[in-house]
Order: structure tokens, then sequence, then C-alpha cells
């Protein structure tokens, strides 16, 4: 049975959640279905409401807490080393505890090219795969180290990284489950904008909204790692507005795919593949999106790109184009379905990649 030891210096669901994280879910969800051993190694913070309960849990079943929480919530091994108590020197003794004793054939990472632990990894002899999925962490001098193997989570990233690392880099997309976004009935509701934070284009969604006073707007908070506990702090300036609902980050997504009408994607760093993107198509709902990244990759014909990602009026002229014009919703709605069903987005057949990827890696 092979075994994947999952590794991250930042928390892990349920403790943030985002595309990153949910593709990794279903990643090794799926690798135990097809007879792999995961476990993962990550940080817990003291305040997560799941703290408590995991902590009394390992007391009662006569575990040491410290310096990690175990829990099998997933279906595998969990171990979460106390964010507080953290440093650089500890995680690596934490770590080294986990290679000597699970012994894993593989060590996978995807939160930064230097992480540490990957680092550790690889110094240690153990097969190191890097999952990118953040475009400028390749921007950096030296990003990644010599023996870590590189998957990209689109065709962009692996032009970037394959060009900086000198090494031949595929491309695995995003894990996108269809039946976990896949909506009975749909209400066109709202024009709807995921995870405002300011990559994603907040101070032009702000804009917008006002520009727009007409429309209902949903805002729907994210879970990243970044901005744990900033997330009021960011919508202090539309909290307020007539036409902006706010929602608290959603374990099930379907709730807000059923009340969308448009899906608003104003990024403005470089977004490497843009997954909500998909959700949204899965449901025939048109997306206008900035032109950057892996964007136009994903989008396909199945929504409006704006050209220029800071230029709200962009983004408004698209908007009214949608809701006015029922042909042109009614065209590109049909077509953001179609994309959707893409061979390449389907996510048993990019597990399958992954497997063939790693076994050329384990291959002497």
């Amino acid at each position: 049975m092979p075994k994947l030891l999952y590794v991250t210096e930042r928390t892990f669901y349920p403790d943030s959640i985002g595309g990153a994280v949910r593709s990794t879910l279903f990643l090794l969800q799926a690798l135990v279905e097809q007879g792999w051993q995961v476990e993962v190694l990550c940080t817990r913070r003291i305040r997560s409401p799941h703290f408590r309960t995991k902590l009394w849990q390992s007391l009662r079943q006569g575990r040491i807490p410290f310096p990690t929480v175990r829990d099998d919530d997933l279906g595998y091994p969990c171990w979460r080393l106390i964010a507080k108590f953290a440093s650089q020197n500890r995680f690596l003794k934490v770590l080294d505890k986990h290679l000597n004793t699970y012994q894993p054939d593989v060590v996978l990472g995807d939160n930064d090219p230097r992480c540490c632990l990957l680092n550790h990894a690889v110094n240690r002899g153990y097969l190191t795969v890097y999952f990118a999925r953040v475009a400028e962490y390749f921007e950096r001098e030296n990003p990644i180290a010599k023996g870590i193997h590189v998957i990209a989570n689109s065709p962009f990233v692996a032009s970037i990284a394959s060009k900086i690392t000198g090494q031949e880099v595929e491309a695995i997309l995003p894990f996108v489950d269809r039946s976990q976004y896949e909506v009975r009935d749909r209400q066109r509701q709202y024009i709807v904008f995921i995870n405002p934070v300011p990559q994603k284009g907040l101070e032009v969604a702000n804009q917008i909204v006002r520009q727009l006073p007409e429309e209902n707007f949903l805002f729907v908070k994210g879970k990243w790692f970044r901005y744990l506990g900033k997330e009021d702090e960011f919508l202090a300036d539309v909290r307020d507005l007539p036409n902006v609902t706010i929602w608290e980050n959603q374990s099930d997504m379907r709730r807000v795919y059923e009340v969308t009408d448009i899906l608003l994607v104003p990024s403005h760093f470089k977004e490497t593949f843009g997954r909500v993107i998909v959700e949204a198509h899965i449901n025939g709902i048109p997306v206008v999106a900035a032109k950057v990244g892996g964007i136009p990759f994903t989008l396909g014909e199945g929504g409006i790109l704006v050209e220029s990602p800071h230029d709200p009026a962009e983004y408004v002229a698209a908007l009214q184009r949608l809701r006015h014009d029922p042909d042109l919703y009614a065209a590109l709605s049909a077509k953001a379905y179609k994309n959707s069903q893409r061979p390449e987005f389907d996510p048993h057949d990019q597990v399958n990649r992954f497997l063939q990827i790693v076994a050329k890696y384990r291959t002497p």
C-alpha cells in the first residue's frame, strides 16, 4: 500500500477552506479510495472552534495532545501542530518523527515551494512533490530547491514553472467534483462575488456595486489562511449598502449557486485557474471575469472577459449587457455549461494523471 504525507505550515480543513484546500481534499480522498494510505501534517489555531473538541477527545483516548493534536474526521489521520508553538525547529522535529515512523512514498505540499517541511523531506531523500497553485512564487530568486518535483494546477503555471525550474512541468487541473456544485433549481437573484479580498478585486467590486445601485449583489466570505480574522474589515465599505448582501463562508457552495445570476471574478493578481468559474459553469452561470493569468483558459466562451482588470466601467458594461440582453445571457449560459463538461475538467481523470506522474517519479 503506497503512502502519502501531505504537509503544510498552514492550517487545513476545516480551519481553512478555499479552492486549493477543496482540491487537496478531493485528491486525498480519491487516493484513499484507490488504496493509498494518507496522512496530513498541518497547524491548528487555539481559537479554532474545533481545537477544544479534539483536545478533549485526545485526552479521553489516552493520547498526549502535544505538540500535535490528532483527528481522523476526514477518514485519515490529521496531525495538527498548535500554531502558537509551531516554531520551525519544532515543526521539523515533528516531521522527522513522521518520516521515521510513517515512511511515506510521497511527500506532497502546495502552499509554498520554499516550505521548510518540503525542503526537509527532499533533503532526507524522500520523493517530494510541490503542487504549484500560485504563479508569483516563481518570480522569486531560487524559488524551489533542487530535487523537488513540480506539478502545476494549470497550463499557465506549468509554462512559468518550466521556464524557471528547467523541469518538464505537467499540469493537473483543480479537482472539481461536479456533484458537489450542481443545483436543481436556480433562482437568478444576485451578481455574486466570492472571497472578497484585495487580490480577488475587492476595490473594483466596491466601485461596481456603487455604479449599479439597481442590481443586487452577494458577497460571500472566503476563508483564506492569510486573511483569517480580517474578512469583516475588508467588507466595511459595502456592509451598509442597500444593494449588497453579505454571507459567511459556505461549506456547501450549492447554496450560493442556487441564487447566482452572474458570477463576478475581478481578480487583480495572476489567478492561476479560477476554480469558481468551473463551479458556476456547471450550473450554466455566465461569468464576467478579468483577463488575467489562467482565467481565459478556464472561462472558455462561457462569459465575458474584461481586458482592463482595474477598470470598474468595463465590468459594469459587461454586467449590464448580460442583465438586459436575454438572448446574450441564454447563449453564454449554454456555452458556460458546455465548457464545464470539457474532458480535462473531469476530476477523476485528473486523479489518474496524478497517479501516472507520481509513478513516473517513483520509477528509478
